[in-house]
């Protein structure tokens, strides 16, 4: 009877697969492989254990089969077929084991070897997949592994920094010395030990600032989602001066105040006025030298979910927040390594700087202290002054240029 065998595809994956199992990259870091290995007497380990690590039985279509001893014997089979055909792997003589046909270096050799052909590669958007990277980097030297290291404050997310780790040295030192671009963002490449050197001043930071158990109420705010950007003309350079002097032009794009919920900081913006911000956006929206909420929100929505865009039309500077810490990371870093040392919008450059510390507690203390002002207007009948029934008389909601009471003042950047 012949010898079942696998696709092609699925020949090429369930290879490479198993061989990074294996590998110097993964073992060392990979306890209970190693656990296993050093348990057996000849180093090799169970196919139908490895057949069912939930990556394999999604490369076998075994999804089901979740335990060892339900792997199909004829599935064994063509995976001991394939596996036979690496130069790195040993598959014993009844094709029921399978590991490396080399000894493991000691720990401290194998670590200074994998860093010394290994990079560190940003920016990425958040949502990159690691098959996309590998693919990338394989078109310039063979690629062993992609790693997507998580955020240092918040481990559910990528940090937007993947580390490539190439078969040799050499290979890493000549892409070390390239011009990368990937989805048209340049690439920044440094050696690992930079990297490492990067994250371990950060996880200093991050312990150093670690709210403790006893801080007061007003330290509970949503952390790292804000950028402050200030918009400067392509053409000439300066702060953005943007036209539309009309009165009926100067109408905020997307009017409405918004209220903070005190169970998650977030922002629940009220209600607003549709037909009025459709009538401004429909002036503007072909304008090239006006800015208005959506333009910014297309461009930066890329990078995460926007949750709030602060900015009025006819300024100069505002605020992006989004949902997540990680997309605001993202926005940054991609500003600072474009060409433009910014992101485009229409005709400007918005340079992009985060908001921490001081003045992100200042921020968010004023926003929340306009919730408080408006809680308590909403126990009073509104008036109804003013020529158009304006609430609060003439000037419908106060202050000068029409800016409203309570509206955050821009706090400082970091």
């Amino acid at each position: 009877m012949a010898t079942p065998s696998l696709s092609q595809d699925t020949a090429k994956a369930v290879l490479r697969q198993v061989e990074f199992y294996f590998s110097d990259s993964n073992i060392p870091k990979d306890d209970f492989l190693k656990t296993k290995i050093k348990e057996s007497e000849d180093g090799l380990v169970s196919l139908a254990l490895i057949c069912s690590f939930s990556k394999m039985r999604n490369h076998l279509g075994l999804m089901e089969f979740k335990n060892p001893e339900d792997v199909p014997d004829d599935t064994l089979k063509a995976v001991a077929q394939t596996l036979t055909t690496s130069s790195s792997l040993k598959v014993s003589e009844d094709g029921k084991k399978v590991g490396r046909s080399t000894e493991l270096l000691e720990a401290e050799e194998l670590i200074e070897q994998l860093d010394s052909r290994t990079i560190a590669a940003s920016p990425f958007e958040f949502t990159v997949k690691r098959e996309d990277l590998e693919a990338f980097f394989n078109q310039y030297a063979k690629v062993n592994s992609v790693r997507l290291p998580r955020n240092v404050a918040n481990k559910k997310y990528f940090c937007g920094t993947a580390l490539i780790e190439f078969s040799a040295e050499d290979d890493a030192e000549k892409v070390l010395g390239q011009s990368l671009v990937f989805a048209g963002a340049e690439l920044e490449l440094r050696p690992k030990k930079d990297f490492d050197a990067i994250r371990e001043k950060e996880a200093e930071e991050f312990e150093r600032n670690r709210p403790s158990n006893n801080s007061n109420t007003e330290e509970k705010y949503p952390k790292g989602l804000l950028v402050a950007f200030t918009l400067k003309s392509i053409s000439a350079g300066d702060s953005a001066k943007q036209n539309g002097s009309d009165e009926k032009k100067t109408a905020e794009n997307g009017n409405g105040e918004e209220k903070i919920d005190d169970k998650n900081g977030s922002t629940i913006e009220e209600e607003v006025d549709e037909k009025e911000r459709k009538s401004t956006a429909s002036i503007y929206k072909d304008d090239m030298n006006v800015v208005l909420r959506e333009d910014l929100k297309d461009v930066f929505k890329k990078f995460g979910a926007v949750k709030y865009v602060d900015f009025r039309i006819r300024e100069d500077k505002g605020y992006i927040r989004f949902d997540e810490p990680e997309a605001a990371r993202k926005a940054h870093a991609a500003a600072v390594s474009a060409e433009e040392c910014g992101l485009v919008v229409k005709n400007f450059i918005a340079g992009l700087e985060p908001v921490t510390g001081d003045a992100e507690r200042e921020y968010w203390n004023q926003l929340r202290g306009h919730q408080e002002k408006h809680r308590g207007s909403n126990n009073r009948i509104p008036s109804r002054g003013g020529k158009n029934n304006n609430r609060g008389g003439k000037r419908g909601w106060g202050g000068e240029n029409g800016s409203r009471r309570g509206r955050p003042n821009k706090a400082r950047r970091a």
